[in-house]
């Protein structure tokens, strides 16, 4: 028997660049266009990670930036030059580049406000994060499909969780284990910011969130932003899957890596049989 992947009309793919925090960017692609969501390496490393998952940069819709810090940052500006591609981010991360220099000029984002952006329609919400103006997304597809991305946020906060319902794929930092983060060498007023309201969730939070978003419908649980020194891919895994396990989820998990990018993960893909 032969087997071939048929796509439904809400179909797209997605793959984590990198994420960690030296670096974090995913690329989403529906109908032959992108989105880039982040920018956290520099211009020659998104260069050479899109050419690695095959996807030529001039394809870039838009670059979405969800705060100012670096490594969400870092190469932004100069692939906005390069390649004539607008940069869509609040007025406060705007605010927070230092020397920014985009071409086009940047659109500012709102949160709560929708935007459309070539064949996407992207839907900003605010987290927590010691940040100016950070933001969630949900990004949907032409035919419906649907991915959120919520990072860099230090609370489930009933506004985020609401936006993250109904998904079909959803990336969800996973940044520490608590026990870790405490033993471990940071100093204290470090480990207080990473572990507070405006810091990051840990593989207990991820766990205990994903819990209150799995639905029928939900293909794809990505980890993300993991930190090298508090965390291991193993810990966030098993923590995570054990949770999908027991709440039945059919949803895929996987753990994002900063070394290198993910696999593409295709949504609204069906397996179909063909006659031998």
């Amino acid at each position: 028997m032969q087997l071939r992947l048929s796509f439904g009309s809400e179909a797209f793919r997605f793959c984590v660049l990198g994420s960690g925090s030296s670096g974090n960017a995913v690329v989403v692609e529906s109908g032959g266009r992108t989105l880039l969501i982040d920018a956290g390496f520099s211009c020659r490393e998104l260069e050479r990670r899109l050419g690695a998952v095959g996807v030529d940069p001039k394809s870039t819709a838009g670059i979405i930036l969800t705060h100012e810090h670096g490594d969400h940052v870092r190469g932004a500006a100069r692939f906005s030059r390069r390649f004539e591609i607008p940069v869509y981010a609040t007025a406060g991360t705007l605010s927070g580049i230092r020397q920014p220099r985009f071409a086009p000029d940047p659109v500012v984002l709102r949160a709560g406000s929708a935007i459309e952006i070539g064949s996407f329609r992207l839907e900003p919400f605010t987290v927590s994060h010691d940040a100016r103006e950070p933001i969630g997304l949900v990004v949907e597809s032409e035919g419906g499909g649907r991915l959120g991305l919520a990072a860099d946020l230090g609370i489930r906060s009933r506004e985020a969780w609401s936006r993250l319902l109904d998904l079909d794929a959803l990336i969800l930092e996973a940044n520490h284990d608590l026990e870790m983060l405490m033993k471990g060498p940071y100093p204290w007023p470090l480990k207080q910011r990473i572990a507070g309201d405006r810091g990051h969730l840990s593989n207990a939070d991820a766990a205990a969130g994903i819990e209150e978003l799995v639905n029928d419908r939900l293909e794809w649980v990505v980890l993300y932003h993991l930190s090298k020194v508090n965390n291991r891919q193993a810990i966030a895994r098993d923590e995570v899957g054990e949770t999908l396990a027991r709440v039945g989820a059919r949803a895929r998990l996987r753990v994002s890596s900063q070394a290198k990018p993910s696999p593409w993960m295709d949504v609204g893909a069906r397996v179909e049989s063909l006659a031998s």
